[in-house]
């Protein structure tokens, strides 16, 4: 069985900061976030992610060298913040607010894949789920099927689409990078993470749970995808850049973060697994950073 996993992240006021031995002041109209009056993020350019809930910001600036970032670096995980929200940021359930990783599968369980016998890509038989915890464990089974040349294994539930949130005010650049732990039996790490799709989208404008996204982000060519990453093996062994950012996501003039926000959707899923592949478990976790372009 497979066990997959990820982790993979507000009035207007006026701001004066001595800043590398500069006074900066910011003057803000009255309906600015914090993004807006922050004198890090407005001078050098910040990365903010965030799950709806807390957020996490990323500078574009060394603090320890008093110099911002140049292009290729990874932006700097800002600590000890007093903002407001500040913590632990945890990817959801694409459509939602839900925690991801709070329904991930225990040491004991695995993902559901379900069985299509005749290849139209639906599952035509899936494990009974006999204590309803959502993962494949020692008291679930399957029923009986035959076997043929359409015969193939598929997700069992569209559990596997994740989602963060992402305002910035400079450009950057998105990675992933996936990590593996060992795997056993007939499933090994290369034939396994090969047989894990992976894409992704943004989705710039929307309402999950009653929080609305995207309402004063900037529009047209903002961000495009980049890399050649198909599977999870695209990913494996150094971060990946998988999208650019041209410039800054967030406009001035909103009431939340939410609203200069935009919501970065991925997918995994097992459509290249095979039954001659054999028995064996899979552990893995996609792991985000952002760089300075």
């Amino acid at each position: 069985m497979t066990r997959p996993s990820n982790r993979s992240v507000f009035t207007g006021v006026r701001r004066c900061l001595a800043l590398a031995a500069t006074a900066l002041c910011v003057m803000l109209p009255a309906h600015a976030t914090w993004i807006d009056t922050d004198p890090v993020c407005q001078v050098f350019g910040c990365v903010v992610v965030h799950d709806g809930i807390s957020f996490s910001v990323y500078d574009n600036y060394d603090s320890t060298a008093g110099r911002r970032l140049v292009p290729g670096e990874p932006l700097i995980l800002r600590t000890g913040s007093s903002l407001p929200g500040t913590g632990t940021v945890n990817p959801v359930i694409t459509g939602s607010r839900d925690e991801a990783l709070s329904s991930a599968p225990l040491a004991d369980q695995g993902a559901r894949l379900g069985i299509d016998t005749n290849g139209d890509g639906i599952g035509d038989r899936f494990p009974i789920d006999a204590n309803n915890s959502g993962y494949l464990d020692a008291g679930d089974s399957l029923d009986i099927f035959a076997i043929n040349t359409s015969t193939s294994i598929i997700g069992a539930a569209t559990s596997y689409q994740r989602s963060f949130y992402i305002s910035s005010t400079s450009d950057f650049y998105l990675s992933a990078q996936a990590l593996p732990s060992v795997s056993g039996s007939g499933v090994t790490l290369g034939n396994g993470l090969n047989g894990i799709g992976f894409t992704y989208q943004l989705t710039t404008r929307g309402n999950d749970d009653g929080m609305a996204f995207g309402r004063r982000v900037q529009r047209g060519q903002v961000n495009r995808p980049i890399g050649n990453v198909a599977t999870m093996a695209d990913l494996l062994g150094q971060p990946t850049q998988i999208m650019e950012f041209r410039r800054a996501i967030r406009k001035r003039n909103a009431n939340t973060l939410a609203e200069q926000s935009v919501r970065f959707d991925y997918v995994y899923d097992f459509g290249n697994y095979d039954m001659s592949m054999g028995n064996g478990d899979l552990n893995f976790e996609i792991e985000f950073d952002f760089y300075s372009r």
